[in-house]
């Protein structure tokens, strides 16, 4: 299906011409490339383990609620994370100074190192990768990466 400036797909008003087919193939190779970079970890931590990881990297100091809302889970599946993360000495759970009852969460320096290894990973295999294209992809792709940026941002106005 092809949409005419200000057309729509599904109801969705558009301000350019989208082809069903070119969204269906954006946001499967979107997906891809996420799910392979997210794969580049010789460690065997899981998914779940790494995007906390990563979360905690990002917000710390951070309560287990905090991070069990932002990863989209139950703050029992948080918590179970957690304490793995704990046991391989990634993660350090101390009381909040104006919560006694609540905890923070930071990386230790084992987690920070762990986090830094984790993203050189996956820079290897994507720079690995970026050879592989000519000159003329390489700088298509790299010219897109303020519009994939926009969609990325939660602040992204939506189209009336």
């Amino acid at each position: 299906m092809t949409t005419t400036t200000g057309g729509s797909i599904d109801g969705v008003r558009h301000k350019h011409a989208i082809r069903r087919e070119d969204l269906t193939r954006l946001r499967m190779t979107l997906g891809r490339l996420g799910r392979v970079l997210r794969q580049q970890n010789d460690e065997g931590l899981s998914y779940a383990l790494i995007s906390l990881l990563f979360n905690i990297g990002r917000n710390q100091p951070v309560s287990a609620g905090e991070l069990a809302a932002s990863e989209g889970v139950s703050p029992p599946s948080v918590t179970r994370s957690l304490n793995r993360l704990i046991e391989l000495g990634y993660v350090s759970r101390t009381a909040d100074p104006a919560d006694r009852r609540a905890a923070l969460i930071e990386l230790t320096p084992s987690g920070v190192q762990e986090r830094q290894k984790l993203l050189k990973s996956r820079e290897v295999w994507l720079e690995e990768h970026l050879a592989r294209l000519d000159g003329t992809e390489l700088y298509s792709l790299l010219a897109a990466l303020p519009a994939l940026e926009r969609l990325c941002d939660p602040e992204l106005p939506r189209q009336p």
